[in-house]
């Protein structure tokens, strides 16, 4: 449409693309990024019904009516008086380079103009439309920052039109330039916001998107984290990688982290997957895809996480296949019973109010937080509560201690991956355990958390820790070999851990063993969610010396298990990871 102010729209929403031309693109140094963002947001418009508005640059042959000392385009005139049109033809008419570089559509606007500021886009701003009223809100975006989108929000914010800008959506010749103007000059006229944000606001939310997108727009959305998306699998072949956040708890976030350091990786984007009435939202890849990594495993073609690994991670349920290698358990049933019969000996019994009486809620793992302490075991009881269930165990007789009189504990850390034919596992144990250690000299008469929980990491590998390392050689083998025979009960065992068949899946995890003076080695649990590499610690400005060598102990853990579960060609062969034993699952489809 050529004349858009005597056939103006009904829409009272638009969205204005400034410049989008050959001969201005080719300047910009991001292009490639300018151009998917510039379609994606194309798209979400006309989904929206927004009415979309073109304003470019255009000159007639000879720039005629451009006074030569003019400070933008007086150069382009000069230049084309010496040299002519063959030569000299930046934004003239009849040039492909000052032609919309998209295809445009008929019930869109193109607004030529032959000035900086677009006068042309005030006069539409302000004339009534054909019952709808004037624009009220518009979105910017196109090219340059600095140049027609500063000067297109000035117009507008004069006509009292709300305006908005999209950052992703904007580029400029001179990247500094172009941050500048987004930080400081173009929030003086408008508000600026993310690609996502402008998605919402047009059309709902990312899903609504992803079901209404045409395959260009598909292609220019997932081009703007790296490449193209076809069918239900993202990858379909190519050779770019592709991952994807969708915000659950667990190491998902720090192993994307590692995944984006290797060549070819690439972030890919998300959608709302449901809504939880209690748990909130839960995100999923764009368009419900299958990525080549997610913290989601439906999503993802290698699972962070073993399928039934409640059976390891919940207290109540390892002790099923794993109670010889675990101090005397007994377990609280939701409503208050004993299960099975068995419960605690009676506080006059001989030895039962020797040692301290530990409380854990079964299904949780935070530290200290979830763990109650007591010295009868008649009051074990008052630290429960009904609607949970808890494993109670008494305290290791004779622990062995540091040196100095601390109580510690091993963090046993192990790799366990399942193959894609969901029987074939192999174990791993990490050579770089970690021992944790109470603050306070121990002492069973004293029930403080600071003396009886070892939940606190010590950043000296065991067998450089005084007062330690005589003990760590023979209890790294006692702990592997128990590990791995309580992996295999666990791997052989129906109904419990199992593989996904056609899917690869891992999981990094820590066992917890005592040993006592004895030479006994004692497990208290699994954790299938280690505290490790927290993402808080990120800040440097949160860590000290003991939580630098930590949060490096930590990433170079996790960076070795991938390179074994995901190898690759710069990846080395495992690190410190050693492979224990090989184990024959469950065959589900017999």
């Amino acid at each position: 449409m050529d004349d858009p102010i005597l056939a103006p729209s009904k829409n009272r929403r638009a969205l204005i693309v400034c410049d989008f031309q050959e001969d201005l693109l080719k300047s910009i140094p991001s292009r490639e990024s300018l151009e998917s963002s510039l379609k994606v947001s194309l798209a979400a418009a006309r989904q929206a019904g927004w009415l979309v508005i073109f304003s470019g640059l255009r000159f007639p042959s000879g720039y005629a009516g451009v006074d030569p000392s003019h400070r933008l385009y007086g150069a382009l005139a000069r230049l084309n008086a010496r040299l002519g049109d063959r030569a000299v033809h930046w934004f003239m008419e009849g040039h492909s380079g000052s032609d919309i570089a998209t295809e445009t559509r008929d019930d869109d606007i193109v607004v030529w103009r032959r000035s900086h500021v677009p006068h042309e886009l005030a006069t539409m701003a302000a004339a009534p439309t054909d019952g709808d009223g004037r624009l009220t809100s518009v979105v910017v975006v196109g090219a340059k920052a600095s140049g027609s989108v500063q000067a297109s929000c000035q117009v507008l914010v004069d006509e009292g039109v709300d305006v908005k800008v999209v950052r992703e959506c904007v580029g400029d010749d001179d990247d500094a330039r172009l941050e500048a103007t987004l930080e400081h000059l173009l929030p003086v006229y408008a508000k600026v916001i993310s690609l996502k944000d402008m998605i919402v606001d047009a059309v709902g939310g990312m899903a609504e998107f992803a079901e209404n997108m045409d395959e260009e727009s598909e292609r220019a959305l997932v081009s703007l984290y790296g490449g193209r998306g076809a069918g239900n699998d993202v990858n379909n072949g190519n050779i770019v990688k592709y991952c994807t956040d969708c915000g659950r708890r667990g190491h998902g976030r720090r192993f994307i982290q590692l995944f984006l350091k290797r060549p070819g990786w690439q972030n890919y984007p998300t959608q709302t997957w449901y809504e939880h009435f209690i748990k909130g939202e839960f995100l999923c890849p764009l368009g419900k895809k299958v990525v080549d990594f997610c913290d989601e495993p439906e999503f993802s073609r290698l699972s962070m996480y073993i399928a039934g690994r409640e059976w390891l991670d919940e207290k109540d349920k390892v002790v099923s296949f794993a109670k010889e290698y675990m101090p005397v358990t007994y377990v609280l049933d939701s409503e208050g019973h004993w299960e099975g019969g068995r419960k605690p000996p009676t506080d006059s019994e001989d030895g039962a109010m020797d040692w301290p009486w530990f409380v854990k809620e079964a299904d949780k793992n935070l530290g200290g937080a979830a763990i109650g302490i007591c010295q009868r075991p008649s009051e074990i009881k008052d630290l429960t509560k009904l609607g949970q269930r808890y494993v109670v165990q008494q305290h290791v007789k004779k622990p062995l201690l540091t040196d100095d009189g601390r109580k510690a504990h091993l963090k046993f850390y192990s790799l366990l991956v399942c193959e894609e034919d969901g029987v074939t596992w192999a174990l791993y144990t990490y050579r770089g355990a970690l021992l944790s250690i109470s603050p306070n000299r121990w002492s069973p008469d004293d029930l403080s958390h600071d003396t009886q929980i070892t939940i606190h990491r010590h950043p000296e590998h065991p067998s450089e820790t005084k007062g330690w390392r005589q003990h760590w050689t023979s209890t790294y083998a006692k702990c592997q070999k128990s590990t791995a025979e309580v992996i295999r009960r666990a791997v052989e065992t129906k109904g419990t851990v199992k593989g996904r068949l056609g899917k690869k899946q891992f999981e990094v995890f820590s066992v917890d063993w005592m040993p006592d003076e004895d030479g006994n080695i004692w497990m208290f649990e699994f954790n299938l969610s280690p505290a490790v590499a927290q993402a808080e610690f990120d800040d440097v400005r949160k860590r000290d010396a003991r939580r630098d060598i930590l949060m490096r102990h930590d990433e170079t853990m996790l960076q070795e298990a991938l390179d074994i579960v995901k190898p690759w060609e710069k990846g080395g062969e495992g690190g410190q990871w050693e492979k224990v034993r090989e184990f024959s699952g469950v065959d589900y489809l017999k």
